[in-house]
């Protein structure tokens, strides 16, 4: 369960979605969640394997990519006030689509996919939390400047 100042860093680095919930219900879905310290080097997520959770970034940052044969093809890297894991609620299968690998040591809200799916049909946290997914997966889906 995260503390005060994970609830307080929360809201500063998700300020549109933590704004966009009245005050209980953020609570609730912070107390559904698990803070996670990640070590350097640890994959959070690997490629193709199983996943059951969304993760919300409060510090670190970690590499994205994919592996394909015997290459390793970068997608890009996440910091604070980053979320990863979206893709797998959004289609509804529980694996990875690419590894998420920490860089320097990183901490995460960790929120499962069933306590996710229960706040998905709430009526006060449903909607804003679908927008919250569903904008950072078009913002992956976007062209990237080059």
């Amino acid at each position: 369960m995260p503390d005060d100042e994970d609830r307080k860093e929360f809201a500063r680095l998700f300020p549109q979605f933590a704004a966009s919930l009245p005050a209980a219900t953020l609570r609730r879905l912070l107390d559904l969640t698990t803070r996670v310290d990640v070590h350097p080097g640890y994959n959070i997520f690997r490629d193709r394997m199983p996943t059951d959770a969304v993760h919300f970034v409060l510090a670190g940052d970690a590499d994205v990519f994919v592996e394909h044969g015997d290459r390793t093809v970068p997608l890009g890297q996440l910091g604070p006030g980053a979320l990863f894991g979206e893709i797998s609620v959004l289609s509804r299968q529980v694996v990875a689509s690419s590894s998420v690998q920490a860089r320097p040591r990183m901490r995460t809200l960790r929120l499962r996919h069933q306590p996710l799916e229960q706040l998905l049909i709430d009526e006060e946290a449903g909607p804003p939390l679908l927008d919250l997914l569903t904008q950072t997966l078009a913002s992956r889906l976007a062209p990237q400047p080059a």
